[in-house]
């Protein structure tokens, strides 16, 4: 269950965010969207809460920005826990390419998932 824990560690830094758009990055709904997650969580707002993620992703490519700290680190935590470990390294190495002060808490999600 440490996971979770981690989960509620990104939320945190996740929810800084005010506005779709804080400081050049995109955080789409991100909000709202983990708040519903939490609020009644289930299959259906885990599925819009990871479409949430992947539209900040696809939006910040598209805009040529970086994506905000902790939504690759969330979302690769949704794909381990939905059995895509490969998906996850993926994640997780681009968070650390873009965070590399987020090494600590990538490498231990990495070596959870057996990497």
């Amino acid at each position: 269950m440490k996971i979770k824990g981690l989960i509620i560690v990104a939320a945190v830094v996740l929810l800084s965010a005010c506005n779709s758009t804080q400081g050049g990055l995109y955080w789409g709904n991100y909000s709202d969207s983990l708040y519903n997650y939490k609020k009644e969580p289930g299959e259906a707002t885990r599925k819009q809460h990871v479409k949430s993620l992947n539209d900040i992703v696809a939006t910040s490519d598209k805009k040529g920005i970086r994506v905000p700290p902790g939504v690759l680190v969330e979302l690769a935590i949704m794909e381990i826990e939905s059995g895509r470990p490969d998906n996850a390294d993926t994640l997780l190495d681009r968070e650390l390419a873009l965070y590399p002060e987020s090494k600590t808490l990538v490498l231990e999600l990495k070596k959870r998932n057996g990497a």
